[in-house]
């Protein structure tokens, strides 16, 4: 893909700048672009979820939140990049998020029953990857110069 200057306001605008973000895995991206695609992101994960949530419970919502996996680790992906971080790293992060949705999958969404220990170890887990994904990717300037994963986005 042709290198994205983030900084001129108009390439919001270029749909093929929101495909990389959420479709590629490849190259960099600063801090800017991770937060507004994290943004729109979140934003329409909440709407199907409450609207799978609404129509077909657990079940249903964690088949939404399967669906945002891909972009989300898409858009995480690139941003781990710019911190000189392989892919591999966010596997820690993802894991959780990704056992709970699981659990939904299957019913055990019930923290009363006895898989009550388990979902509230993989909560705290899944918060402080939550945390640490917030100051890492979100908050980290990312590796001046180039790297293995291509130049730097703000360069």
């Amino acid at each position: 893909m042709a290198r994205i200057d983030w900084t001129d306001r108009q390439i919001w605008l270029e749909p093929g700048a929101w495909s990389y973000l959420f479709l590629s895995f490849e190259g960099r991206i600063p801090r800017l672009p991770f937060w507004g695609g994290a943004v729109v992101l979140n934003v329409f994960a909440y709407i199907g979820d409450r609207l799978a949530m609404d129509f077909g419970g657990h079940p249903a919502a964690a088949v939404v939140g399967l669906a945002f996996l891909y972009p989300s680790l898409a858009l995480s992906i690139k941003r781990a990049h710019d911190r000189g971080h392989s892919d591999l790293y966010l596997l820690f992060f993802f894991l959780p998020a990704f056992l709970v949705s699981f659990l939904q999958v299957l019913g055990y969404m019930d923290s009363q029953g006895p898989m009550g220990p388990v979902l509230f170890i993989l909560g705290l887990w899944v918060l402080a990857a939550l945390i640490a994904l917030v100051i890492d990717l979100g908050l980290m300037r990312g590796e001046e110069g180039s790297n293995r994963y291509g130049p730097d986005p703000l360069q």
